[in-house]
Order: C-alpha cells, then sequence, then structure tokens
C-alpha cells in the first residue's frame, strides 16, 4: 500500500519521532497487520520484535519484516527463557495430568482440573485464594465429576509446586509460567510490537513487560470490540488492564483509531454499527447487501457461520444429502462431544432411543442444577452440547456408531467447498458471502458485551454479501 490514510500516518508519525507507548485500537479488516509491518520498516530503534499470537502468523510475519525484526510466539520467548538460564528442560503435554494422577490417584477424573489448572496459571493468581479460583470455575464453563470439585481446590497448591519444580519438563502453560514466577533473564527489545491485545490473559501481559527493556517502547494493537474468547482464558477487558500496568509504571500512552475497513461494503458496515459506531469504509467501496430472514443456499467459497454448534451440525448433513461439498472447521469439538455420550453411558451396544432417554434425563437435571445455581454460560454450552448428539444419535442406532460418526464429521480434513464454522473458530477469517445461522439466538441475552461481539464478528467476515438466516440479531 503506497497511500496510506491519515490514521495511519500519524501512527507512523509516533512510532518514527516520538517516544510514548502506542495503543492502535484497529477495527475488523482495516489493515493492522499491513500498517504495523510498515510501522516496523520504519522505526528506528536499535532491537525489535513482532509478537504473534501462533506460529503460524510468526512464520508469515518473517517474510514481511525487516530482515533485522524478529517475529516470536509468547511460547518461543518462554523457551528462550529457559535455555538463555541454563535450565535444560523437554516438552510433556501431561504434565499436569501425571502431577493430578501423582496427588489425587489414578481414578481421580483429571480433565476438568487440568483446565482449571491452566487458567489458574495465565490468571496468575494466587494458588490458595479459593475465592478467585471458585470465580474462575463459574466462569469458563468447568464442570467436576461429583464430589471432586472440593479435592480438586484442595489440591491446587501442591500441583503447581511440584510443577514450579519439575523445571526438566514443561508443558504449553510453564513455556511462559515458570520462567516468570522463577524470575528468569527474558530477551528484552527496545521497540516490542504486539498483536491481538484484546485476547491477552495477565501471564501474557506479564511476559510482555518483561520483554520490554527499561527505556523501550511497546506498540499494542487490538480491538476490545473483537474481545469473544473469555471462555479460553482471554480476559474481556484485555487492552484497559494492560494499559493500567503501564500507566502505574509511569509510562506515557498514545492512542491512535484504526477505523477504516478495506474488507467491508457500505451495508455491512452499516449493519456492524449496531454495535460498534467508530468503524467506517471507503467511499469507494461496495454497496453489498445484508439480506434478513434469507434462504440457505451457500455455494463454493461461501462460509456459514454459527454462534452454536448444533445448527451447524445440521446444516452439515442437508449440504451432504442435497450433494454438496462441506465440512466444519474445527477438529478441537471430538473429544468434548464423545466424552460427554461417554459420560452418559460406557456401553457402546446400547441403542440410541436407550441413550437419547438417558442423555435428555442427564441434561435436564444438569441444566436446572446450573440455572439454580446461575451458571448461564455452563447451561448454554450443555444444551449446546446436548443438542449435538442427538443430531448424531438420530442418524444410528447404537452409541458406539455415535462416536464413530463424531469422528468422521470432526476428522479434522478441513477441505470443501463450504465452510461451516463457529464463529470463535472463524475470527481472522472472510469470504465474500455469509451466511450466519440461529440468529434468533444471538447475542445470548444474559451474555453481556462479549456476545455483541461475537455478532461483530461474525457480521465483519463478510466481503461482499452477508445473509441472516434468520431474523436479525438483537442488541445486548
Amino acid at each position: 500500500m503506497s497511500n496510506w490514510t491519515e490514521q495511519q500516518n500519524e501512527i507512523f508519525e509516533e512510532i518514527v519521532n516520538g517516544d510514548s507507548d502506542v495503543f492502535v485500537y484497529a477495527g475488523a479488516g482495516t489493515g493492522k497487520t499491513t500498517t504495523i509491518v510498515e510501522a516496523s520498516h520504519r522505526a528506528n530503534a536499535r532491537r525489535m520484535a513482532f509478537l504473534a499470537f501462533n506460529k503460524s502468523i510468526a512464520t508469515e510475519l518473517e517474510k514481511r519484516l525487516p530482515a533485522d525484526v524478529t517475529a516470536k510466539t509468547f511460547h518461543a520467548l518462554g523457551f528462550a527463557a529457559f535455555r538463555a538460564n541454563n535450565v535444560r528442560t523437554k516438552v510433556n503435554t501431561k504434565k499436569t495430568w501425571e502431577i493430578i494422577s501423582e496427588i489425587l490417584g489414578k481414578d481421580y477424573i483429571a480433565a476438568p482440573l487440568v483446565k482449571l489448572v491452566s487458567l489458574v496459571k495465565g490468571s496468575m493468581i494466587d494458588p490458595k485464594d479459593v475465592r478467585s479460583i471458585r470465580s474462575l470455575i463459574d466462569s469458563y464453563d468447568i464442570n467436576f465429576a461429583e464430589g471432586e470439585e472440593a479435592d480438586g481446590i484442595k489440591a491446587i497448591p501442591a500441583i503447581l509446586t511440584i510443577a514450579r519444580n519439575q523445571a526438566y519438563h514443561i508443558d504449553f502453560d510453564d513455556m511462559i509460567w515458570i520462567p516468570l514466577v522463577e524470575n528468569y533473564n527474558f530477551p528484552r527489545f527496545d521497540m516490542l510490537f504486539v498483536d491481538e491485545a484484546q485476547d491477552f490473559n495477565e501471564m501474557q501481559r506479564s511476559l510482555i513487560k518483561e520483554c520490554v527493556a527499561e527505556n523501550g517502547r511497546v506498540v499494542v494493537v487490538g480491538d476490545p470490540n473483537q474481545a469473544i474468547y473469555g471462555f479460553r482464558g482471554a480476559d474481556s477487558n484485555s487492552m484497559d488492564i494492560f494499559k493500567s500496568d503501564l500507566e502505574a509504571r509511569g509510562r506515557e500512552i498514545k492512542d491512535f483509531p484504526l477505523s477504516v475497513s478495506w474488507r467491508c461494503p457500505h451495508t455491512v458496515v452499516k449493519e456492524a454499527n449496531r454495535y460498534v459506531q467508530n468503524f467506517t469504509c471507503p467511499d469507494s467501496a461496495d454497496d453489498g447487501s445484508v439480506v434478513v430472514n434469507a434462504p440457505f443456499n451457500p455455494v463454493r467459497g461461501d462460509i456459514v457461520l454459527c454462534r452454536y454448534n448444533a445448527p451447524l451440525v445440521n446444516a452439515f448433513y442437508t449440504m451432504i444429502l442435497e450433494g454438496k461439498s462441506c465440512y466444519i472447521l474445527g477438529r478441537d469439538m471430538t473429544k468434548g462431544l464423545i466424552n460427554h455420550v461417554k459420560k452418559i453411558t460406557k456401553n457402546e451396544r446400547m441403542t440410541t432411543v436407550e441413550f437419547t432417554r438417558m442423555l435428555d434425563e442427564n441434561t435436564a437435571m444438569m441444566l436446572k442444577r446450573f440455572r439454580d445455581a446461575g451458571k448461564e454460560t455452563q447451561a448454554n454450552n450443555l444444551e449446546d452440547k446436548a443438542e449435538c448428539i442427538r443430531i448424531f444419535a438420530s442418524r444410528v442406532d447404537t452409541v458406539g456408531a455415535i462416536i464413530a460418526e463424531i469422528k468422521r464429521v470432526f476428522d479434522g480434513k478441513d477441505y470443501g467447498d463450504v465452510m461451516l464454522s463457529t464463529v470463535h473458530k472463524a475470527k481472522g477469517l472472510e469470504a465474500d458471502n455469509v451466511y450466519i445461522l440461529a440468529t434468533d439466538r444471538m447475542p445470548h441475552p444474559r451474555g453481556g458485551s462479549e456476545e455483541n461481539n461475537i455478532c461483530y464478528v461474525a457480521i465483519t467476515r463478510a466481503k461482499r454479501n452477508l445473509y441472516y438466516c434468520g431474523p436479525q440479531p438483537g442488541i445486548n
């Protein structure tokens, strides 16, 4: 890009000639990566790095950045700290599982506690802070087996002590957490660019602060309106927290908007403005279209999105019966669905009629328990999971066949003419035509601002036409 906008030039001016930390609030499709890559070419800091969210992004950035600017992931920086501090280690993704088995025995159902331990590390909270730990359980849909929650919470201090002492093998959380809690020396940069800041947790923010030199600067890029990963441990107000932390350390901060979308046409921008006002497109952008109660007729290259999983499974079967080529993005659903099936029964020869009866009874009982406790997120996720399983059960005869069908549909082979995806997995993607299912349930009325963000992210995937296969979503 040679004709930079006024907003982009203001960012370049501060990065080249200023001395403050920079916060860039970048809307969907506004060219944020292009902007900060250009900024790195213009900057004159001695030692610079770009902190990317995952390895594929880091690899792609390496091709575009100046030769003397390195692109690293959080985990790569953490792992480098082990080497810099002469700590020999190797990756063991089962480390937390093994520690839990050692402390609580092999019969303890470890999966919920593994997730909770990860969140405790990511939040950087005191492992003895029971109130904060219970808050994590309520916020992140962690469901323990009957009678096991109290034992799990009680074991967390011991689990973290062992994890900290066993630095010779580490899981992915430990790559960042151990160097922080053990005060390892980190590589330090005179200018550090960080992207997707709305999705950071406390552990990631702490790592960034450790990697900025004493008189160094940080360029923070993100969009609070795309903060939709609260379920994964990200803080919904991550950028505000980060800014407050830097200001408390005496840093001067300047804010810059990046609000002109080069992706979305006028009608899609207008629809997105129902949720986010400071979001525009060039006058030269296409008109595009937004269709309410649209017929479901995706073709090659289109994307089908949904806030929930079950409508995607229904749409998948509908398209297969019509002879269309499609796939559901995301293999990670497989384990959760199969575990839920096995939670109902381990008898794979049981008929689906009997299984569905047991599933419905269990679902009704658990929904009442969740809603009586005010755990609406857990209730919604359970309903969606149960409905997915019912769809699979309606097509086969036995529990074993349900499991086989789940594996077949979510086989990880991400190819086909039409991609179906939850909104969460589609972040960063785009297509000319986007279909959105189950819009009558968007946003969830008790989901707060993050549910509005999900609507905004879904809408702004569309480059030309947006099709609501139902009514226009509401606003929380």
